[in-house]
């Protein structure tokens, strides 16, 4: 088994053409030096490197040896989901993972668990090298989607859903109470209209939270002419925030005390 391992996961990365060339021209660079090295030194073929790709794209994947090949996909997909550079020796091959040098770095758009930078060998310092420079390479094309993708950001839907339910039931109360004959007609349809909210809310919740992981994802895969989309769903997102958070902060709770002074005071 390989003394040395490196791993981390990586997040909030917009992953373009450039920092694709950057990575791959690190590790063609380690392929070449290691292999010239390997050959001088009349070391076993074993341990010798070969640069692999993989791109999943459109519900397909290709595993590919061509950088080439790769770029070309790249542009020609639809939606990319996955992108995996792996710099693996002959042994690491053999062995699966077992024994032997690999580098790789794994990008995936829809699995934020599966999109990480993992480094293995014998030699430490080629473990602290390779690690160091991917990191380098990547933290350079850091955003800003965290802001968005964290527990506060969860806790701003929740508190919004709930008092967007909240007004909806008064609402729906005021309209539907002075059709029907009955004590305390407000309070029984508002409770009634709120406990139907309630029960969709989780659903809704949901949805809500997943569409902002599609305009915020933890991955985003930027292409030229094909980001149209992931920019006006972050617009999306962050007008109807800012809009519904006026709106609340504006009239809600005036309009809430006159409805309930009005209707549950008397």
């Amino acid at each position: 088994m390989a003394k040395f391992l490196r791993d981390q996961n990586l997040k909030n990365i917009t992953v373009t053409e450039q920092m694709l060339d950057l990575i791959n021209e690190f590790l063609e660079e380690r392929e070449l030096s290691t292999n010239e090295e390997l050959t001088a030194t009349g070391a076993n073929d074993d341990e010798k490197l070969l640069l692999n790709y993989i791109i999943r794209f459109d519900n397909r994947g290709y595993k590919l040896v061509d950088y080439a090949d790769v770029k070309k996909y790249y542009s020609q997909a639809t939606e990319v989901e996955r992108m995996l550079f792996t710099l693996d020796s002959t042994e690491s091959v053999k062995t699966n993972r077992l024994y032997g040098t690999f580098f790789e770095i794994r990008l995936d758009s829809r699995d934020p668990k599966n999109t990480f930078i993992q480094v293995s060998s014998d030699d430490g310092d080629a473990v602290d090298s390779v690690f160091c420079g991917l990191i380098d390479i990547v933290t350079k094309f850091s955003n800003h989607n965290g802001k968005v993708r964290n527990t506060w950001s969860q806790l701003l839907v929740q508190v919004l859903g709930v008092a967007a339910g909240f007004t909806l039931s008064l609402i729906a109360g005021l309209k539907v109470a002075p059709f029907v004959k009955f004590e305390n007609s407000f309070v029984i349809t508002f409770i009634f209209s709120f406990l139907i909210f309630s029960n969709a809310w989780g659903f809704i919740n949901q949805q809500i939270l997943r569409y902002i992981d599609y305009a915020f994802p933890n991955i985003k895969f930027s292409r030229q002419g094909k980001s149209t989309l992931h920019w006006l769903s972050q617009a999306l997102v962050g007008g109807i925030v800012v809009a519904f958070t006026l709106l609340l902060i504006s009239s809600a709770f005036d309009w809430i005390g006159k409805v309930l002074s009005e209707y549950i005071g008397t």
